[in-house]
């Protein structure tokens, strides 16, 4: 059985408090199809889904295309904006360009986007021993170094990087509540309750940088040969924290994966922003596991489960505060 409608609310308000409403249109292979042909001079041949994150379903057209259908309505998203930034980045990785903005689309309630199909597989399929970690984190620190110091890219400025920090403080209680005992044993909870009860809300005030603002494992694609080969989804690019991008690759590869990254990286976080980037991964790790449960995906809850397992075991009876090493 779905969500009703307010537990929609509720749980979009929960992950992050910028969605207003859940968009109740199911959606389907052939509804997709419809709505593309209606809105666009493409004839369809092939729709597949592939996948669904907390603000977008999205489906792959002529293996070609993707579209973007979101799954909220949002002040924040700007479809527009993105397309913006997306012709001006200059990295040395793939980045998909935005090529169709669909506003107030036939047959959907909120803006489509599309763009040129990247090929690759998400860094979310595989696990670390898989992935020749030094390269992979060599790559990743150059473009991390190319993003934050872009300039001349438009942004809108992040005014409080600790906000969803502060309503997964003051609702960890329900957050954890989503997930069943079997998911998280009364000893792991203690230990995500403690890592929190730690945090000081202390992230120094620094430089303002582009970030792509979402930069977890999902959004890294790797080529055949496991090295990086495009970064997509940039949807919540801002001008920020640093810090904020590397949340999502400690969720995935802890400590060790970040000090990989930051070797080639030209700022050293101090020990509160290595903090700030703990618990927002740890964020990351529990909205995932959140997410794929409700959505009863097996094929991804398996790894959501295992990483946040892998992070609550990294962090079981240390000091969010402790100086990072390799």
């Amino acid at each position: 059985m779905g969500r009703s409608l307010n537990d929609g609310r509720r749980y979009a308000k929960f992950v992050n408090s910028e969605f207003e409403s859940e968009i109740d249109i199911p959606l389907s292979v052939t509804k997709v199809s419809r709505i593309i042909e209606e809105n666009s001079d493409l004839l369809v041949n092939t729709v597949r889904k592939l996948g669904e994150g907390l603000e977008f379903q999205s489906y792959l057209v002529n293996e070609a295309w993707v579209f973007r259908f979101p799954k909220h309505v949002s002040e924040t998203l700007d479809p527009l904006a993105e397309k913006a930034v997306s012709q001006k980045l200059k990295l040395s990785t793939s980045v998909p360009e935005i090529k169709f903005v669909w506003n107030h689309p036939w047959g959907y309630a909120e803006t489509i986007s599309g763009y040129q199909y990247l090929p690759g597989i998400s860094l979310e399929h595989f696990r670390r021993e898989e992935i020749d970690q030094d390269c992979l984190g060599r790559q990743l620190g150059i473009v991390l170094k190319e993003l934050h110091t872009m300039t001349g890219v438009a942004g809108t400025k992040d005014s409080d990087p600790l906000a969803t920090l502060r309503t997964w403080s003051e609702d960890l209680d329900e957050q954890l509540g989503r997930m069943s005992r079997r998911t998280l044993s009364h000893s792991q909870r203690t230990t995500i309750k403690s890592y929190f009860d730690q945090y000081k809300f202390d992230l120094p005030s620094s430089e303002c940088v582009l970030i792509h603002g979402d930069l977890g494992a999902d959004h890294i694609l790797l080529d055949e040969l496991k090295r990086l080969t495009g970064i997509i989804d940039w949807s919540n690019h801002t001008n920020g924290c640093r810090y904020r991008d590397f949340a999502g690759m400690w969720r995935w590869g802890g400590d060790a994966f970040c000090a990989r990254v930051l070797y080639h990286y030209p700022t050293q976080p101090s020990v509160t922003e290595m903090a700030f980037v703990r618990v927002m991964g740890l964020v990351n790790c529990i909205s995932r596991v959140i997410l794929v449960s409700e959505q009863q995906n097996e094929k991804l809850r398996k790894p959501a489960h295992t990483l946040l397992l892998e992070r609550l075991s990294e962090i079981a009876n240390q000091s969010l505060y402790k100086p990072l090493s390799g």
